[in-house]
């Protein structure tokens, strides 16, 4: 079972960004309606499997929802400025590096030698894949490369879903007392946000993005059950698998023309991201 649970973040993940995608939303309106949903989901779930709501972990895991928060909305602005494929391995890699690093040296998830160095090569290879899969040739008057304005708003994403991810575990926060009130802090961000805006969601766009925030949620439940099981170090990586199906989703689905080595790299990126995630999901049995 916690086998299969360390696999649903990156197919969760995945599907969410081409689902808010699909909505054509604006960024406001994809965050309501995802926080919408997760909040409906974790009162659901506190209904069913209730837990003390203590004032020093309800804060902080309210602070990882604002987090989340800060993250996702600068994360949708960047799909809708440069797509998905090109966003989604930046964000990744950034988020690896900090997450998994962060997670190994801080909590001693990676003991033996034999451990760091696993874990140190499937890192290359995953950001490996990383760069191959958001390779983009030239166009004629055009550039493959990220405006500097554009990687810094992907940068503060990849920075704030990083402490989002860890901040819980650094303070030894369970699974069940972080959902409810991480979906409070998450919802009250969404609104927050709105009220700063001038344009107002348009509601119908709001409830679609509903579903968004429905992939979002069940793959945020079993990240948070699956670090207590392999923790954040191994359960981390692997969701970032979440890459390929985000990646290969949006190229189809969106149709977007891509060249013979452009394909090439898309798939060679693919094949290290799973060639890195094998070599994390072992450490735990090497």
């Amino acid at each position: 079972m916690s086998f299969f649970i360390v696999f649903v973040p990156a197919l969760g993940w995945g599907i969410m960004p081409i689902i808010a995608q699909l909505t054509k939303a604006s960024p406001k309106e994809q965050l309501t309606g995802t926080t919408l949903a997760a909040l409906f989901f974790a009162t659901v779930w506190y209904a069913i499997h209730p837990s003390s709501l203590v004032i020093f972990p309800f804060l902080i895991s309210f602070i990882s929802g604002i987090l989340w928060s800060i993250g996702q909305y600068l994360q949708f602005q960047a799909f809708q400025k440069i797509g998905v494929p090109k966003a989604i391995p930046v964000i990744c890699g950034l988020q690896l590096i900090g997450t998994t690093l962060f997670a190994a040296m801080m909590f001693n998830e990676w003991q033996t030698r034999t451990e760091m160095i696993v874990g140190s090569l499937a890192l290359l290879f995953i950001l490996l894949g990383l760069i191959l899969t958001s390779y983009q040739q030239k166009q004629h008057g055009s550039s493959n490369g990220i405006p500097l304005n554009l990687l810094f708003i992907l940068i503060c994403s990849a920075l704030a879903l990083t402490c989002y991810a860890l901040i819980n575990q650094l303070f030894d926060i369970s699974g069940n007392e972080v959902i409810l009130p991480q979906a409070l802090g998450m919802f009250s961000s969404s609104l927050l946000i709105n009220a700063f805006s001038k344009a107002k969601p348009r509601p119908a766009k709001v409830y679609l993005n509903v579903v968004t925030g429905g992939c979002w949620s069940v793959a945020n439940l079993a990240f948070f059950i699956a670090n207590g099981t392999v923790g954040t170090a191994t359960s981390f990586p692997i969701s970032q698998a979440s890459i390929i199906i985000a990646t290969l989703g949006s190229i189809f689905i969106f149709k977007e023309a891509k060249k013979r080595l452009e394909w090439l790299s898309v798939v060679s990126g693919i094949v290290s991201v799973v060639i890195g995630v094998i070599m994390i999901s072992l450490i735990k049995t090497t």
